[in-house]
Parts: C-alpha cells; structure tokens; sequence
C-alpha cells in the first residue's frame, strides 16, 4: 500500500512535468501518468528518492513480466530531502527510456532465475517441471507454474540506487523541466501507445500492456 507521503510526492511529479495523472490501483499494472507529445502517447512511471537514502523503491512483487513491463515504460526520477512538515525536491531529476534499466533489470531477471542459497528460483522449478509432466493433471500443474512464476520467486522490493539512476539516466533541466521531458521524447514512436476515447467516460484509455 502506498503511503499518503508517496502520493503527495507523486502529484508534485505529475504538476512539475504537467503529466497526465492515472490514480488509483489494480491487480493488472497501471502506469502513475501519461504524457502525449504530438500524437503520441507514452507511460510514464515516477519514482522519488531520499536524498539521505539514495535508493529508489520499486515494486512489492518484482516477478519477469514485470520487469518486461518495466522496459517498456517512461521513467522519472526526483530526488527529494525530508523537512519538517512534507518534503522538498532538492532539483535532481532524470529521464531514463526502460531500455537504459536494462543492467538492472537484467540482474534482477538473474535473481529470479537463479534464486539464492535459501530459495529456489525459476530454474529450479522448470527442470522440475519436467520430470512431473505427466505425473500429476495439467490443472495442477498449470496451478504449479502460476504459483512460482507470478509470486513465489519474485522478488520483493528491489531497489534502484541513485548512482545508478545518474548514470543511467538523463538530467532534466529543472529551469524548463516540462518542455524538456517533451524535448526528449519528441521523435521516438518505440515507447508510444495507441489511444482510443472510451465510449463510457470520454476519457482516455490505454490498451493492455500485459
């Protein structure tokens, strides 16, 4: 569950860059915001760090698909200190296409392939899936691999440091930060969605990424 301090962070993200905000959660991934930049259509998914912390938190179930999710998306970084009452950002911010994570989704795709001393990880259980197949009903196998492909070897929480996210990364420039988020993905259609209205509310939807 999210907290009402990383909400209220997240609307300042999404007022700062003059983002389309997509509140709410559900069982299916839904980006934090969107953003459209002539006729195209981007994802957006933002991110805060504690300046004294320098670690940015992802996900309470890191599983493959959602690391594949997670290539595909936007993102935004802010880095931020605590005050007394609320928080500030301190005007580091970057930009970074899903595809510049790769080495950290590719560690985290190791870990949930290989898993660790105490836990087995995926592999593990696709050899021994093979030696069952066929000795138990393909319902409870089925049962089996959603079991340990969608929740038993994720991974809870992995975190991004911020080292990585500048390395990774582009800094905004925090004198022009919405035009400059739309500077660099002018011209770049391999992130974009398709739109469509939706005929019940008029607003804006987005097709399934899963």
């Amino acid at each position: 569950m999210r907290s009402t301090q990383d909400d209220s962070r997240e609307t300042s993200q999404v007022e700062l860059f003059q983002l389309t905000h997509l509140p709410g959660r559900s069982n299916k991934y839904t980006p934090d915001a969107t953003i459209e930049v002539g006729n195209n259509l981007y994802q957006v998914e933002l991110k805060t760090s504690d300046v004294e912390k320098k670690m940015v938190s992802t996900s309470r179930l890191v599983t493959l698909s959602k690391l594949d999710e997670y290539r595909n998306l936007i993102w935004i970084f802010s880095q931020y200190k605590k005050l007394d009452k609320g928080f500030e950002f301190t005007g580091e911010h970057y930009f970074l296409y899903g595809k510049q994570l790769d080495p950290w989704l590719e560690k985290q795709r190791v870990r949930i392939l290989l898993g660790s001393k105490t836990y087995a990880g995926l592999d593990d259980w696709y050899r021994c899936k093979k030696v069952i197949k066929g000795l138990i009903s393909e319902d409870t196998l089925e049962r089996l691999d959603n079991t340990f492909t969608k929740h038993g070897c994720g991974l809870n929480d992995p975190r991004i440091s911020w080292r990585e996210v500048e390395s990774f990364g582009t800094k905004i420039d925090i004198t022009r930060p919405k035009e400059h988020i739309r500077e660099l993905l002018e011209g770049d259609v391999s992130y974009a969605l398709p739109k469509k209205n939706s005929k019940d509310s008029g607003q804006l939807d987005l097709y399934d990424n899963e």
